[in-house]
Parts: C-alpha cells; sequence; structure tokens
C-alpha cells in the first residue's frame, strides 16, 4: 500500500510547477505516512473573518466567501447541497471606471498546483484590470489549510481537483452579486492544473448542482492545461473555451487534446485551440528555460463513471469513497490511486520563461476576451 501511496501522489500532482524542491524529494516528504493509516491526517480549515454572502460595489483586495470541500467527484454528484460551508478567499482587481452604472466584466483565475505564483496570477489580473476587465484569483490551498510549510507533495492531496471546481462555482455565485460586475460576463481560466479546472466546470452538471440559479460562466479559457481527464459526462454549457499551450510541452499530449476538443465540440460548445511553436509549459515562470525531470501523465485516460467513480483507461480500482466517509479518509483512498494507474507515468518537459510564448499567449487570451465580452 506505501508504494501505491507514493505512486498516487505522484498521478495527483502531474504537470505541476517546476519550482517546487519537495517534488524532487518525493520519497523524503510522504516517508511519515504509515502503510496502515485508515485516515491521511489533513490541516484544519483557518479561522477567516465571517463570510459574506454579497458583495457592495466598493468591495476589492481579499474577499471572504463560502465554499465547500466535496474532496472527491461521487460527493459531488451524492449529497452535494447537503455539504457544510467553511469561508473562501479571493483577491479582487477592479479597472477604473467600474460602477453600478458602467458594471465591467470579469475573469476568475484559478492557480496552478505550485500555488500562486508572483510573476503570474498577479500578472494577468492587471493585465486583465488594465484592459477593463475586473480579476479575481481564488486562492484554494490556503482555505483548506496549506501554508508556506505544507509539503509541495502534499497540496493537491489537501485540495483536490474536484475542490477547485467547486471553488470555482463559488467564487462565480458571490462575483456575481458585486454591483459593478456584469453578471453575465463572467470568465474562468485557469494555468496548468488550473487550466484543467476551468475545463471541467463545463460540464452542464456541474453548474446545475453548484450554481442553479445564476448566468453560467460566459467564457472558459484553459492555459497548458493537460487533457488526460476528463469527468466523463459530453454535455457542456454551452459556454466558448480557449485552449493555448506549446508544442515542445511533453505534459499536454497534443492527440488527445484533440480527442477532448472534439467531445467539448459534440457537447455544444465552440472550441478555439491554438498551439504556439517551440513553446514548453508555464512560459510566465521567471526561472530560466530548461527540461525539467518531473513527472506527467502518459498513455493514459482518467474519468468517472456516472457516480463519481474514479476511472483509468475505463477501469477502477479496490479503492474508491462512500458516501459516509471523512475527508481524511477520502484522502487515504486517493493516496490508493497509484495501484490503478502505477503504469501511467512520463518523464521530462520542457518549462520556464519564454517571452515570445508568452506575449502571443496573451496577445490570443485579450483577443478572445473582447471579442465574447463585446468590449470593444
Amino acid at each position: 500500500m506505501y508504494k501505491y501511496f507514493l505512486i498516487g501522489v505522484f498521478l495527483i500532482i502531474v504537470s505541476c510547477s517546476p519550482k517546487d524542491p519537495e517534488l524532487q524529494n518525493l520519497q523524503i516528504q510522504t516517508s511519515s505516512v504509515p502503510p496502515s493509516l485508515d485516515v491521511l491526517e489533513l490541516p484544519k480549515f483557518p479561522d477567516y473573518p465571517a463570510p459574506k454572502i454579497k458583495l457592495d460595489e466598493d468591495d476589492s483586495g481579499y474577499i471572504y466567501y463560502p465554499i465547500k470541500s466535496p474532496y472527491d467527484f461521487s460527493r459531488v454528484l451524492n449529497g452535494y447541497d447537503q455539504l457544510q460551508t467553511h469561508t473562501g478567499k479571493s483577491e479582487l482587481f477592479m479597472p477604473r471606471g467600474a460602477s453600478v452604472d458602467n458594471p465591467v466584466p470579469a475573469v476568475i483565475i484559478m492557480h496552478g498546483s505550485g500555488g500562486i505564483k508572483n510573476g503570474r496570477e498577479n500578472g494577468y489580473a492587471k493585465l486583465f484590470s488594465e484592459n477593463g476587465m475586473a480579476a479575481l484569483i481564488i486562492d484554494y490551498y490556503e482555505p483548506r489549510g496549506v501554508t508556506k510549510d505544507t509539503p509541495y507533495v502534499m497540496k493537491t492531496m489537501i485540495a483536490t481537483e474536484v475542490d477547485i471546481m467547486s471553488d470555482a462555482y463559488s467564487a462565480l455565485k458571490i462575483l456575481s452579486t458585486h454591483p459593478a460586475i456584469d453578471p453575465l460576463r463572467i470568465g474562468i481560466t485557469g494555468y496548468s492544473y488550473g487550466g484543467m479546472g476551468t475545463r471541467y466546470v463545463l460540464d452542464e452538471r456541474l453548474k446545475k448542482i453548484m450554481a442553479p440559479n445564476i448566468p453560467r460562466f460566459a467564457l472558459h479559457m484553459d492555459i497548458y492545461g493537460p487533457c488526460h481527464q476528463t469527468l466523463g459526462h459530453k454535455i457542456t454549457t454551452g459556454a466558448p473555451y480557449l485552449a493555448v499551450h506549446g508544442d515542445n510541452d511533453n505534459s499536454v499530449d497534443p492527440e488527445l487534446c484533440q480527442e477532448v476538443y472534439e467531445e467539448i465540440v459534440k457537447g455544444g460548445s465552440s472550441v478555439e485551440s491554438h498551439v504556439i511553436p517551440g513553446a514548453g509549459h508555464a512560459w510566465e515562470n521567471s526561472e530560466p528555460l530548461k527540461v525539467f525531470s518531473g513527472s506527467f501523465v502518459k498513455d493514459c485516460k482518467f474519468s468517472f463513471d456516472k457516480n463519481g467513480t474514479f476511472l483509468v483507461n475505463g477501469k477502477s480500482g479496490q479503492f474508491q469513497s462512500t458516501s459516509e466517509m471523512s475527508r481524511g479518509q477520502r484522502a487515504k483512498v486517493r493516496a490508493g490511486l497509484g495501484e490503478l494507474a502505477g503504469s501511467c507515468l512520463g518523464e521530462g518537459y520542457i518549462v520556464g520563461n519564454n517571452p515570445e510564448a508568452d506575449n502571443i499567449s496573451k496577445g490570443i487570451q485579450i483577443e478572445f476576451l473582447e471579442r465574447i465580452f463585446k468590449i470593444k
């Protein structure tokens, strides 16, 4: 079971931030987890200011609002409404001139698995606000107890891809109440792990379950998000979807992405995909361009059945969560996924600073935003 824990964590954090040294010390960082543990200990949620359920016209900066932590997909499909809420945290950037009389479009930003990086999420928030759009950076780690001292390999054990789906819709709900933001023009974007999240929330089931009484996301932008995982459901909300990645990024399989894009079109959304020649992964990264020795999912497809059971290449494993499980018990199950997907690892992809790719990508994104939001 212990070796499966190691593989499971590896698979969960694929396409991760290359700047985090903890990834290269995986055996060391996880060696304290005993194989007989029935519950994987997760941190407590932090004490935050009281959450707001409605924003005011002058609200900006850090905002606190209700979120949920379903942890895995079966909990979304079975009993999501019964989950207790706790408090989430995001940072809101408002452009000049936004007001009740001049409501502006907005973009919700989901960070990568390494967390919020100074040169990326905040840089995009500034870019969007300079172009007349509000920007909300979701922090899906800190509200679940992740700190600067949390080992990298544990971050996505504490906050899963399912949690960030829920966070996306919680952010949409609270942002829709802001008097200076147009609720019909709120889009979502994300990078790597967060980019995958933008694709997940196209699923029309999530909209019906998590935010049934507000307008859908107006658009989705997936920036170098890997395509190995889907939710097993084809019908989308109908919102347009943009994908941008490089042709020198092994973590993003172009053939598999094309299959995913075709399914999105069949599900009801338009797709625009751009492949930047010579670009690798995380081109906004301030670190020099290099070949990173980290792992990524290769030659495998992850998905879920209609009950939310995790599948690899259509097969389920012996480790599955049940409805009565706590988050800690669900985390232990998640750690055992390596038994099912232990042969799905590739190694090595190009990451790092690439100003040319960054400029091309941002130009594509701004054009898409302005066209869909009808800014100019």
